[in-house]
């Protein structure tokens, strides 16, 4: 009976240059069987970044559950200010959502941040239903959502927004 190291199989006993495997066209060239049938599939894009100004807690955990579970978004979360206004210097950003608790003089440094390193980001800002926004907010072209929020639109308003199409509820056959 022949030992399991004499198939030819490379990293085995057996496996001399120009030999070839069982039910691989070709042989073992694996790399050449690839390139042959079209190269290597390209990586898929990485997903739009969405910052999360939003200080840890169980309500804004709640508030953003939705959004954790949607592999079309990168999350990134920050809880201060100056730590948006890092992140936007040092990566790209597809849009700024301030959680309800923000207090509006942080949104107005994290849009000063915007329009020094990322002029042109979206800036979406959930506020309380009887809470005042700065009448700088609508002319910088930063839109509110108010509480409290149905389950969905915050997911769905990010989309209207990223202008994505096969938002969460697409996916789910809505």
């Amino acid at each position: 009976m022949p030992n399991r190291h004499d198939r030819g199989a490379p990293g085995h006993g057996g496996w001399r240059p120009g030999a070839t495997l069982p039910g691989i066209p070709g042989g073992w060239p694996v790399a050449r069987f690839l390139l042959q049938q079209g190269g290597v599939p390209r990586a898929a894009p990485a997903p739009p970044s969405v910052l999360l100004l939003a200080r840890p807690g169980r309500e804004s955990d709640e508030l953003f559950y939705d959004l954790g579970l949607r592999d079309d978004l990168r999350l990134v979360r920050v809880a201060t200010g100056a730590a948006a206004a890092r992140t936007l210097a040092e990566m790209p950003v597809a849009l700024v959502l301030a959680c309800p608790d923000t207090p509006p003089a942080e949104v107005d440094a994290v849009l000063a941040a915007v329009n020094r390193s990322r002029p042109g980001t979206p800036v979406l800002a959930i506020r309380a239903r009887q809470a005042q926004e700065p009448a700088g907010w609508a002319r910088a072209g930063v839109a509110v959502l108010r509480m409290p929020l149905l389950a969905g639109v915050l997911s769905r308003s990010i989309d209207v927004v990223l202008g994505m199409a096969g938002g969460i509820a697409d996916r789910r056959g809505r």
